[in-house]
């Protein structure tokens, strides 16, 4: 028997990124009368809603450059729109690459257009830590960079009826690096932030038993809105 076949809810997929496992994350909701008693006399079931999310597995190096927050793709004759994407790289670990999404309204006439795409970046296959996007470098004698994941997302404002949406609009997007640094000769390290990052959680250290101490720290870049997006 073979598998069933995995169809990509965001088109991100290509002859060298294989969609690995997908999720439909369908959620719903029941509006429920009382009576005097607080037995349940009535209900309605309301709202359903998907929220599919994908795997997907690095075959060869791969340069993405058309990975857009706010696209709009049909998936399962479902109108969603990707909010989520995220880059998992470590020592001695394949690279992980993930997406998720919102179901929107049926109509295209609710859809604001603005869009943000995701600055472009080249993923080898190589299990190793990885420094994309410029995000950062690091210094200090003894210190290597044990992993770094990566986030892309955007907020998804709707307008609701009855649980069913009517129209959305994308908005607030940004990059996001958390990474973790290992240190062996008693150097902290010192981190400087690409061009645009910021530092959004300082430099923390982890010092366990019988373990070399470990540094961690986040850094945050807004996504500009794509240039073609309406203001409307």
């Amino acid at each position: 028997m073979a598998f069933l076949t995995k169809v990509d809810p965001f088109g991100i997929s290509s002859s060298t990124l294989a969609v690995k496992s997908t999720s439909d994350g369908n959620s719903g909701s029941v509006a429920e009368a009382t009576d005097e008693n607080g037995t349940i006399v009535a209900q309605e079931a309301y709202g359903q809603r998907m929220a599919p999310s994908a795997e997907y597995a690095l075959k060869a190096e791969t340069t993405f450059d058309e990975i857009v927050l706010g696209g709009v793709s049909t998936y399962k004759t479902k109108r969603v729109v990707l909010t989520n994407f995220t880059v998992n790289t470590s020592a001695g670990g394949e690279p992980t690459i993930s997406a998720s999404g919102e179901e929107v309204e049926a109509s295209s006439d609710g859809t604001c257009p603005a869009t943000y795409t995701v600055p472009e970046f080249t993923l080898g296959v190589c299990h190793h830590a990885k420094i994309l996007f410029s995000a950062f470098s690091i210094s200090g004698t003894g210190c290597y960079l044990n992993s770094a994941n990566y986030t892309a997302a955007c907020e998804n404002g709707t307008a609701t009826v009855e649980g069913v949406v009517v129209a959305h609009g994308v908005y607030g997007a940004y990059l996001e690096v958390t990474a973790e640094i290992v240190a062996t000769s008693g150097t902290t390290p010192t981190v400087t932030p690409g061009q645009g990052w910021v530092v959004s959680s300082p430099l923390a250290e982890t010092n366990p038993d019988a373990e070399y101490p470990t540094y961690s720290i986040t850094l945050r870049k807004p996504i500009a809105k794509d240039s073609a997006s309406s203001s409307t």
